[in-house]
């Protein structure tokens, strides 16, 4: 018996190589600050490296939009692939804090130009009624890597150094590249656009400004939460004592929660909208960020990890699917591609807040900032942003 509609034509092409993928780059999120921190020896710089690598993804979101719209989903993606598997070799051999900052930027290209690259393809392969179970399935499958990358990394870390954990990472997006490279579908757009990409881009920020005003200032509010948590349980880690082991194992127990939600999350989210997930998710985020600065050792640190992804499962798929519902046919990877670039704002100002905060105030002060921000973002989903789930099938009534 087959696997349902439309999992079975994404299995191979998009889930497959996404789980080497996300592994690899899940592992990242623990081993750049904590390599950051054991080479600079500053938790500030730590932060600024993931600001970095935040910016790498936030200057290509809208350059890898523009190149889907030219060039199709599957080149994106190999390209992807390539500045992944490079810039994790080169951290191999980095030994200076300055390597290590430089090396975060084409990262976060890489893991921009993967990302969009595999959310247009989902976009462009399943109809809008379906496109939060596959959505939430390879966001699941992202979590996953959060389960298993972090604990992985931290171990070879721990036993064998910050190298092998490096080039482990690397080899996991070149067997993703040769998956994508065989067996994901070249789909190329009906027109590929030549020119006027900065008129297409103005274009789509003014016919949609109100929505990115409130439903954007969501995406960022959420990414911020998303990118502090990162962050902040491995520095909070490394302040109460423990070993990046042990930290890693934190991590991944708290990537098992986040797991378990995913695919329910986007059955609820197809059936009854992304509100019905999305406010409960903030509070989840809010509570987990108010529980990291009163943490004194595993289990504390444990208990506010396992809150926060609580909150981070809730929200499974919720910034992509929005982006997915607003998006209009026929711009889909230049929209997105705007999309991208808004919510990743909250990438590179989480690390850079937390950073600033860090550096003048306290770990917890950083914390307890992204936790207000999330209370502030939890109202405006409430009473601001319309169910962008009604919003693909008002348009085909339309259309029809």
């Amino acid at each position: 018996m087959g696997l349902p509609a439309p999992h079975d034509r994404l299995l191979i092409p998009v889930y497959l190589p996404s789980a080497f993928t996300a592994v690899a780059s899940q592992a990242m999120l623990l081993l750049l600050p904590l390599y950051a921190l054991q080479v600079s020896g500053s938790a500030a710089f730590a932060a600024l490296v993931m600001a970095l690598r935040g910016v790498g993804v936030l200057i290509f979101d809208v350059p890898a939009g523009l190149l889907v719209g030219r060039f199709g989903d599957k080149s994106v993606l190999l390209g992807g692939f390539v500045l992944l598997a490079t810039s994790m070799l080169g951290m191999a051999a980095a030994t200076e804090p300055w390597q290590i900052a430089l090396l975060a930027v084409p990262l976060g290209a890489g893991h921009a130009a993967w990302f969009l690259g595999w959310l247009t393809y989902i976009t462009h392969s399943c109809p809008p009624e379906l496109r939060g179970q596959a959505t939430a399935v390879n966001a699941g499958i992202q979590r996953l890597g959060a389960l298993a990358g972090p604990l992985a990394g931290g171990i070879v870390a721990e036993s064998l150094g910050y190298a092998p954990a490096y080039l482990g990472a690397a080899s996991l997006c070149i067997v993703a590249f040769l998956i994508s490279f065989v067996y994901t579908a070249d789909v190329r757009p009906d027109s590929p656009a030549r020119s006027g990409h900065l008129r297409t881009i103005g274009r789509i920020l003014a016919d949609n400004r109100s929505m990115f005003a409130t439903a954007g200032t969501v995406a960022i509010v959420f990414q911020i939460m998303r990118a502090t948590r990162q962050l902040l349980v491995p520095l909070f880690g490394v302040l109460v004592g423990l070993d990046p082991a042990t930290i890693g194992l934190i991590y991944s127990l708290a990537a098992a929660v986040d797991v378990s939600l995913s695919y329910p999350v986007g059955i609820a989210m197809d059936r009854w909208g992304r509100k019905w997930t999305g406010v409960p998710s903030v509070a989840g985020f809010v509570i987990g960020l108010a529980m990291l600065p009163f943490a004194q050792g595993f289990w504390t640190l444990l208990a506010a990890a396992l809150m926060l992804g609580v909150g981070n499962g809730l929200s499974t798929g919720l910034v992509m699917i929005i982006g997915m519902d607003l998006s209009p046919p026929g711009q889909r990877g230049q929209f997105l591609g705007v999309w991208r670039l808004i919510g990743d704002v909250g990438w590179v100002g989480g690390p850079l807040l937390s950073g600033v905060l860090v550096e003048i105030f306290s770990l917890a002060a950083a914390s307890l900032f992204a936790g207000a921000l999330g209370i502030l973002g939890g109202l405006v989903l409430l009473f601001l942003v319309p169910e962008t789930s009604r919003i693909p099938r008002e348009r085909e009534k339309n259309m029809n």
